[in-house]
């Protein structure tokens, strides 16, 4: 068996795939997600992309009530990107042992059991090996997908809108230049409207002469 992640929930120890950990770090959701289901506490960005965070303690019925301030989150890759799972601590990273692990059908707190490996004593603790790509159902992880396909395309609009207003100011910029240097060349000529003038008076006396 492949190295687990092994952390703590309100007492309780669960194992994952140490091949499919990206990164174990801190962190709080920067913005929330519409039209997810409760264990969803927001988005984060992570290298790049925006990333959901599941709060393993609701999504497994665990009271809520003595949640430390500290947590971490474990950054896994799931067959549809990256989630990232909130766990109270990481414990340890460690092999168990293929004749510890037992599949067996354990019932966590919220009757939800699809995602259960199975289980195994390690260290005189009792670790519940879970299969993260099978903590979400397909629903729920369509309405995560939507929702963070739909913070995308805001933030595209809101790119396009920001980049038409720098052009139209840009525009405006280069109009305002125009107009400043046609104004600078009219006020720096005198000499030629005098030239012209004079040329026209010349001209006027020059027909009279001619007319006498």
């Amino acid at each position: 068996m492949n190295k687990q992640v092994i952390c703590e929930i309100d007492g309780q120890y669960f194992g994952l795939d140490s091949l499919c950990v990206r990164s174990i770090e801190n962190g709080v959701a920067t913005m929330c997600l519409n039209g997810t289901p409760d264990f969803v506490e927001g988005i984060i960005k992570f290298r790049g992309e925006w990333v959901p965070i599941v709060r393993l303690r609701t999504l497994f019925g665990i009271d809520s009530s003595e949640e430390p301030k500290l947590s971490q989150l474990i950054y896994l890759r799931l067959h549809k990107g990256t989630m990232a799972f909130r766990v109270d601590k990481v414990v340890e990273i460690d092999s168990l042992e293929e004749g510890e692990f037992q599949r067996i059908p354990i019932i966590v707190n919220s009757g939800k059991s699809a995602y259960v490996s199975g289980a195994c004593s390690h260290h005189g603790r009792i670790i519940v090996v879970v299969d993260h790509n099978r903590l979400l159902s397909r629903d729920e992880m369509d309405a995560v997908t939507n929702g963070i396909k739909a913070v995308y395309e805001a933030e595209e609009a809101e790119k396009r809108r920001k980049e038409e207003e720098e052009a139209k100011r840009r525009a405006e910029e280069e109009k305002r230049k125009a107009e400043e240097e046609a104004g600078k060349d009219k006020a720096g000529n005198p000499a030629g409207d005098t030239d012209d003038k004079a040329s026209a008076a010349e001209e006027t006396n020059k027909e009279t002469k001619e007319k006498t």
